[in-house]
């Protein structure tokens, strides 16, 4: 996925080698964070889907969040962004827990 557009690049955990985001625009720019699980949350009634997600600060540069929330929606929407960058372009991969609505192991097709 091209993030050349965006307003982060992906840099290496210097925590665990893992890649994280660093934010290159303001108001939060400099901090970097990874993500954690990502969920859905459905609602029938006003047929809209809610994103839910963790993440983890990994350096908050020369940021103090005094209020994650402001944060919490910029990093929400970024992700909104991705998956939707993702899935449109056919470029999205899960990489990462266990599927509990599986009910058997995959098989290759022989073909």
């Amino acid at each position: 996925m091209k993030s050349n557009d965006l307003p982060f690049v992906v840099v290496e955990s210097r925590a665990d080698g893992l890649e994280a985001i660093k934010l290159t625009e303001e108001p939060f720019a400099g901090i970097i964070y990874n993500y954690g699980k990502v969920s859905f949350d459905e609602d029938e009634t006003n047929d809209k889907i809610t994103i839910k997600f963790e993440y983890d600060i990994l350096d908050y540069g020369t940021k103090a969040l005094t209020d994650p929330a402001p944060f919490e929606k910029y990093i929400g929407d970024l992700l909104t962004e991705l998956i939707h960058r993702g899935v449109a372009e056919n470029d999205l991969t899960y990489t990462g827990g266990v599927d509990e609505n599986r009910t058997k192991d995959s098989e290759q097709s022989d073909s």
